[in-house]
């Protein structure tokens, strides 16, 4: 009756296994796609009229005009990257991937976003009830926290994004230094060409404080002397790379805290400069 009773157990936990390993499609337990097939939503609001409704001092909400509690979403391209901790709880994001007219921050508490929403992921978002405001200076969409605006709820966050299957080439748009003052490129991707970091720092500085987790500033300039800041976080995992003693080009997403303009790079193959220097 014991052996019976034995054959029976081992019976049961080898159909069990064939169960359980049959529910899995390969040896990496590979978790499924987060969407194989576009968002059923159609974009029935830009960036650049949210951007509108602010107008100065306290944040706006965003809302239909007709008064009616309809969704909005936005239809954008993201350009952020927090992978490599440069960029954190923000997404930054484009109206289109090459030309972009416009750009604008989302603030958020989700992190890792570069997991779901990698540079290039067209994405669609719902805008309505939430506030749009300026963070130091930078177009910013969150919610109200008083006078600012305030970082959106993880749960929140995730229930208004939706992931597009398309994934675009972002072609970042070509400016001097000088063009840097246009706020409309805010929140965009820009590249720079035949700039460099000057003498002093090119070779001998790295992109981030190796004794502590505060961020830096580290002037970029082109030929004619004129200077942008990039902007490195201290918890930058490239902050330890030496900056390069060469000129060339630099992508970078345009962004501004008061009235200092500031690039933000993704990673350090934003930066390639390997050409012979300005004199």
């Amino acid at each position: 009756m014991k052996n019976l009773k034995n054959s029976k157990l081992l019976l049961f936990l080898f159909f069990l296994g064939m169960i359980v390993t049959s529910c899995v499609q390969d040896d990496d337990y590979n978790a499924p796609e987060i969407n194989s097939q576009e968002p059923n939503v159609a974009a029935n609001i830009d960036i650049q009229t949210i951007k509108d409704i602010y107008r100065g001092y306290e944040p706006k909400i965003i809302e239909a005009g007709d008064g009616s509690a309809r969704d909005l979403y936005i239809e954008a391209y993201v350009v952020s990257s927090d992978e490599t901790g440069n960029f954190y709880k923000t997404l930054v994001i484009q109206d289109a991937p090459e030309n972009p007219t416009t750009g604008v921050s989302i603030s958020t508490n989700s992190t890792d976003l570069y997991t779901k929403f990698e540079p290039g992921r067209k994405i669609y978002f719902r805008v309505n009830g939430l506030y749009i405001g300026e963070y130091a200076g930078l177009p910013t969409i969150g919610v109200q926290d008083g006078d600012e605006v305030g970082r959106i709820d993880v749960i929140e966050f995730e229930s208004r994004i939706l992931r597009s299957t398309e994934i675009a080439e972002m072609v970042p748009t070509v400016i001097s230094i000088a063009e840097t003052s246009n706020s409309e490129r805010l929140n965009t991707l820009v590249q720079f060409e035949d700039v460099q970091f000057p003498d002093g720092i090119a070779g001998v500085e790295h992109y981030g404080n190796l004794t502590n987790t505060y961020g830096v500033n580290r002037d970029v300039e082109n030929c004619d002397g004129q200077i942008v800041i990039l902007r490195t976080s201290g918890y930058a995992d490239f902050k330890n790379f030496r900056l390069p003693e060469g000129n060339g080009t630099l992508t970078a997403v345009l962004s501004i805290f008061n009235s200092d303009v500031q690039l933000f790079i993704r990673d350090i193959n934003d930066v390639a400069m390997e050409g012979e220097r300005c004199n």
